[in-house]
């Protein structure tokens, strides 16, 4: 079986070394990635952009690949999924109006209201002025948000109203041809709950958690994700069947309702809070890194599943390891501001952990930062502290100038 992945960061790279543990893969076609290094079984495709559909769909035809998987949202939201299905291509994910689970914040939202899925109440902010109503109204700490795509950095925090006000108005300049809208605040830990969904059927992904913000204890500006823990231990029971049954499957039945048959990966970003658990807001592939952690644990034939999903095919239930996964983001000096790119790498082949390149390149014969996430590390143990041993150790192996992590991964 031939496959194609698009995307060429850290998630792409876990979804490929998890496809390649398949005896069924003869060989993986990679395109998006500036990632030249070579590995078994493995063709990267240069130049092709991930926004050329015609050009994907033909390789797909010429190369007789099985299936595609999209990793990234943009190819998605742009509606490559319905383009390989009138070409009669099998690919992984939701079409373009399913898309809009992510490509439109507000959308997500009144999909929620209109089924009583749990979430924060919001309101469209018109302008600056109204705007600024609404932070006098509600107070801070508020959530203001981007309703497109913004690679995870469209959303902000303030604590006071003189800074949401200069947050808010930021945020006008930086984005002005996308609507802005204002959400109620809400405390407790977060959790990134997944699915795997074929014709609006869905499986769960084990529960994870990522760090989305740059310094340690969560502090500083968002980022695209500076680590990622996998395990069953960040959610009850309870509040699994809950997420599944309050959230997964009254928004898969919502999406009907309107027509839309979803495929690929639901991901509902939940907060757990004192009044049970909400919904911050849904993505619509893998999460990254999450899923640098989350198919470490997974114990069963990757290219198979997901061959099956693409064609209305899910198994009775997902077997995971009952361990624990950890993945550690080395990230550019300034990410996720200004970074200097073109920085040699050393210390790879020291790795014993898996190590996940996000954004490097390669010239001279050397390996060289390309990107504000540099490589992923990622590692399988017993609990939470065995990992943090391995990864913080394996680290130290790895050099390059103005390298940058998070020592509270896993915390």
């Amino acid at each position: 079986m031939k496959i194609m992945v698009l995307g060429g960061g850290g998630r792409e790279h876990s979804i490929i070394t998890k496809l390649l543990e398949s005896s069924s893969v003869e060989k993986i076609y990679w395109v998006g990635t500036k990632n030249k290094k070579s590995l078994n079984k493995v063709e990267v495709v240069m130049n092709i952009e991930l926004l050329d559909f015609p050009k994907l769909a033909l390789l797909a035809k010429d190369k007789n690949i099985a299936y595609t998987i999209v990793g990234p949202e943009l190819p998605l939201t742009e509606g490559i999924v319905d383009y390989f299905q009138k070409e009669e291509l099998l690919i992984l994910g939701p079409n373009k109006s399913g898309a809009k689970m992510e490509g439109s914040k507000t959308f997500a939202k009144e999909i929620m209201l209109k089924n009583n899925v749990p979430t924060a109440k919001y309101v469209a902010i018109k302008n600056v002025n109204h705007g600024k109503e609404i932070i006098s109204k509600w107070g801070t700490p508020i959530v203001i948000k981007v309703d497109g795509l913004a690679q995870g950095k469209g959303v902000v925090i303030p604590k006071t109203q003189k800074e949401a006000i200069l947050e808010l108005e930021e945020m006008f300049n930086k984005y002005p041809k996308q609507k802005i809208f204002a959400e109620e605040f809400f405390v407790g830990p977060e959790v990134s709950f997944m699915a795997l969904v074929s014709r609006n059927k869905f499986l769960s992904l084990v529960p994870a958690r990522d760090y989305k913000r740059i310094y340690d204890g969560n502090q500083g500006p968002n980022t695209g994700g500076m680590g990622s823990i996998a395990s069953w231990d960040l959610l009850t029971k309870e509040d699994t069947e809950f997420i599944e049954e309050n959230v997964i499957k009254r928004t898969l039945e919502g999406l009907q309702k309107e027509g839309i048959e979803f495929t690929g990966i639901l991901y509902a970003g939940m907060i757990m809070t004192l009044d049970g658990p909400k919904v911050l807001e849904f993505n619509t592939r893998f999460g990254d890194p999450e899923a640098q952690s989350i198919l470490q644990l997974l114990d069963c034939d990757f290219a198979q599943l997901l061959y099956g999903a693409t064609k209305g095919e899910l198994p009775g239930k997902l077997p995971f390891k009952d361990k624990v996964a950890l993945t550690m983001v080395m990230a550019s000096g300034g990410y996720p501001g200004k970074y200097e790119s073109g920085l040699e790498i050393k210390g790879l082949e020291e790795l014993s952990c898996k190590v996940f390149e996000a954004g490097t390149d390669y010239a001279n014969g050397k390996i060289i930062t390309a990107g504000g996430r540099v490589l992923n590390l990622t590692t399988v143990g017993k609990n939470v502290a065995a990992c943090r041993e391995i990864l913080y150790k394996e680290q130290q192996k790895i050099t390059f100038l103005g390298k940058y992590f998070r020592n509270d991964i896993g915390l």
